[in-house]
């Protein structure tokens, strides 16, 4: 018994140091466990995602155009999703819940703005930082949840720690830390 124990275990951490070396070419290794790329995603969910980098952008030029986020109402018309938004500070929440199929997967747009005492954000322009006209830096991030039918419709700050998936075109590069 105490063999098997031991086998388990070495298996274990021979899996784990596998996916998490240089052997690992597809770049999955540098993601966190809350995140996936959408090249991994079933078809139907890869198109939802990329309508949905779309929508973001318009989001962020009604932002841009009329100095309000806009409301759910105006987001998504011609989606098969009910949508809800939510804002607690500088947070802006968009969830899109499915409308007809339970087992579909739900998604939220997250939109952090900066807090206007900060210092200006000097992030480049990536997947998860956003630059409206007037140079604003916005922290945006598009997350999936299986079962989007039977999603609360409530503000989420902290999608990773209540199930949420981010979904990511690539692994996000690490930050460097500025002294």
């Amino acid at each position: 018994m105490l063999g098997l124990a031991a086998l388990v275990v070495a298996t274990v951490a021979v899996y784990l140091a596998l996916r998490s070396s240089a052997l690992e070419t597809s770049g999955v290794g540098s993601l966190l466990p809350h995140q996936v790329l959408a090249a991994t995603l079933v078809g139907p969910d890869q198109a939802t995602f990329a309508g949905l980098q779309r929508e973001l952008i318009e989001i962020e030029r009604a932002r841009a155009a009329f100095g309000r986020w806009p409301d759910a109402a105006e987001v998504g018309r011609a989606s098969a999703y009910t949508w809800t938004n939510a804002r607690e500070g500088y947070f802006v929440n968009y969830l899109a819940r499915p409308a007809g199929d339970l087992s579909a997967a739900g998604w939220l747009l997250v939109i952090q703005e900066p807090d206007p005492q900060a210092p200006p954000d000097l992030s480049p322009n990536d997947e998860t930082h956003h630059r409206l006209p007037d140079g604003t830096v916005l922290h945006v991030s598009i997350w999936t949840h299986r079962f989007g039918a039977q999603i609360e419709p409530r503000f989420v700050r902290q999608p990773e720690g209540a199930g949420w998936t981010q979904v990511l075109t690539a692994p996000v590069a690490p930050v460097p830390v500025r002294r």
